[in-house]
Formats: C-alpha cells, sequence, structure tokens
C-alpha cells in the first residue's frame, strides 16, 4: 500500500468511527493503532436512558470516545486535538449472568440513575468499563468488556456477584494476574470502603484475601486505582480534611507486623499551588509511564486532564476532555 493509500484509508476509517454498531467497532475504533508509534486514549461516559430499563440485569448505554496519541511524549493541547476524538455509542447490554444479588431497599430515594466507575484495559486488550445503577430496590455493579478477534470486536456485560452485604458498589478497579481484578468496594459509594478481589471470568467476589490486602481506614474514601507500566500500583485517599493523596501499593511489599500489604502515602494533588478540592475523578498512566488525572476545572462545569508529578503530586492542565473516565491502550 502506497503512502498516499494509507493516507486515504486512515481517513475511511476515521470516517466510519461514528457508526454504534457493535459487530464491527474493532475496524473502526481500534483499528486506529494501527502504527506501532501510537497508542489509544479512551474516553467513557454513561448516557441517559429510559426508566423502563431493567437496571439489575442491563447495563445504561455508553459513549466510547477513542483518539491517538504519541508513544512516549507526554500529551499537550495540540497533541489531543478534538478534530483526532472518534465517538461509538455501545448500546444497552444484558448480563450473561442472571443470578440475583442481595437487595435492601432504601428509606431515602433518589431517582433511578447510572454512573462509571473506571475503564481499564487488560494484558490481553480486552478493554473493561464498570458501571452502577442505583435504584430504589438498590446498587447494581456491571462490567462491560470487550471479546472477539482485532478484526471482529463485540461486547459483552457482567454482573458482579457474591457481595458480602446488599448495596456495595465497585468504584475502582484494576487487572491482575489469573483473570483476576483487584477492586476497591465501598457501600453506595460512600465509606467504608474494602480492598478485594473479583474473579473476571465469573463476576464473582472472590471471599478469601489470598492477596493479604490490608484494611481501609473506615472513615477515608478511596478511589482511581492504576498501575504504571512497571507494574506498581496507585491510587487516591481522602481523609476528613478533604484533599486527596496519592497513595501507592505494592502487593509483594507487606508489614512484617500484619503480615498485610503496605499502603504508602506519598503526597497531596495541587493545582497552581493550591490543595485539590474533594478528589480527582481518575488517574491513568500513559504506556511511557506519565500518570495523567481528569478531574472538574474550577468552574465544575467541564472536565480537564491533567499531567501528575508522581514525586510532587503537581498537576499540570492538559486540555479540556469531555469524559468521566480514561484510559490508556497500546
Amino acid at each position: 500500500m502506497t503512502p498516499l493509500q494509507r493516507r486515504q484509508f486512515g481517513k475511511l476509517v476515521a470516517a466510519s468511527l461514528t457508526s454504534t454498531v457493535i459487530a464491527d467497532i474493532s475496524s473502526k475504533a481500534f483499528a486506529q493503532n494501527s502504527e506501532s508509534s501510537k497508542e489509544i486514549l479512551y474516553g467513557v461516559n454513561v448516557l441517559s436512558t429510559s426508566n423502563t430499563r431493567n437496571r439489575e440485569d442491563q447495563t445504561p448505554p455508553v459513549e466510547l470516545n477513542t483518539a491517538n496519541v504519541p508513544i512516549g511524549k507526554v500529551i499537550s493541547a495540540n497533541l489531543l486535538d478534538p478534530k483526532l476524538l472518534s465517538k461509538v455509542n455501545l448500546p444497552v447490554l444484558s448480563v450473561e449472568n442472571l443470578l440475583p444479588v442481595p437487595k435492601k431497599p432504601r428509606a431515602f430515594f433518589l431517582p433511578d440513575s447510572d454512573r462509571v466507575t473506571k475503564a481499564i484495559v487488560l494484558g490481553d486488550k480486552t478493554l473493561v468499563i464498570s458501571t452502577i445503577s442505583n435504584t430504589r430496590n438498590g446498587y447494581f455493579n456491571h462490567l462491560i468488556y470487550s471479546v472477539g478477534s482485532p478484526t471482529n470486536r463485540q461486547f459483552r456485560a457482567k454482573k458482579v456477584l457474591d457481595f458480602k452485604s446488599s448495596n456495595q458498589t465497585i468504584e475502582s478497579l484494576l487487572g491482575l494476574p489469573n483473570n483476576q481484578l483487584l477492586c476497591i468496594v465501598g457501600t453506595g459509594g460512600v465509606p467504608p470502603f474494602t480492598l478485594t478481589t473479583l474473579d473476571f471470568r465469573t463476576g464473582k467476589i472472590l471471599s478469601k484475601n489470598d492477596l493479604d490486602l490490608p484494611p481501609l481506614p473506615d472513615k477515608h474514601r478511596f478511589a482511581n486505582l492504576c498501575q504504571d507500566p512497571k507494574g506498581n500500583i496507585f491510587a487516591t485517599e481522602i481523609s476528613s480534611e478533604g484533599i486527596p493523596i496519592l497513595i501507592s501499593i505494592n502487593l509483594q511489599d507487606k508489614a512484617i507486623l500484619t503480615g498485610k500489604v503496605k499502603i504508602k502515602r506519598l503526597t497531596r494533588l495541587t493545582i497552581e499551588g493550591r490543595p485539590v478540592i474533594n478528589d480527582v475523578k481518575d488517574l491513568g498512566f500513559s504506556s511511557s509511564g506519565q500518570l495523567y488525572a481528569l478531574a472538574a476545572d474550577s468552574s465544575r462545569k467541564n472536565n480537564v486532564l491533567y499531567t501528575v508529578d508522581v514525586k510532587t503530586g503537581k498537576m499540570e492542565v492538559v486540555k479540556n476532555f469531555a469524559s468521566e473516565k480514561f484510559v490508556f491502550s497500546l
């Protein structure tokens, strides 16, 4: 194929990305990553849906944005031009594991709603999106994930099962070996939080603490799991002060007295010298090892992508980024 033919083909692929046909998604959104010098930046949003949807056994519809970004470079505003973004809408999906989950109707109830809590890419390039649906009868957690070859990729869904109690929610997750996911679990999105593991094949929470995961402070909020290219795990922790602290976890580094994995508190997250108010919305590493954060701007109306200095916690603006979660993939 000549250089001109490749450019023409690239334009056709980009134009076709507006399609919402799931069965052909890989030849559009996923096939963008045809050059070894590029990686994909995904942005994820939950779309509105009818209140007649069965929120226990059906996922919310999701908007998936994709952009190619250079490998090895810190993303700047000109490298994340909105024109490079392409959108694909994933429709409502029925879960493949229809077992019931514990339900507990709530006295105080807000209208039915949905939110996305994390997007990750596993070692085999499977894209996994976790969502939570809020109903009068409680909360329902789902995993939307890609299947198939790069030329025929589709999406399916699972319900998360076997929580210890009702109304527990997956607030963040991370891929582990042996088809396991590391999860931060809360109750309706509020403390107390716990670290636990999930069997991705079955969608079931694992009862055994084989990784010796540590207990988390009862009144602290934890979120935004991510992992750098070397395998180091990071997240955010918020105490009563309301300021997010960047923390790190090494699953092999355990306390001598307790035998549990250590949590290292690194630094406060700051913007222009001032502590971040509330939490960031997401954290993620690019393949080069640069940490990025997604957070609301000062008006609380727009989401902005920031670079993060792991050593100092300093966040610097990259560009407005109209997504609730993001993840990089080679």
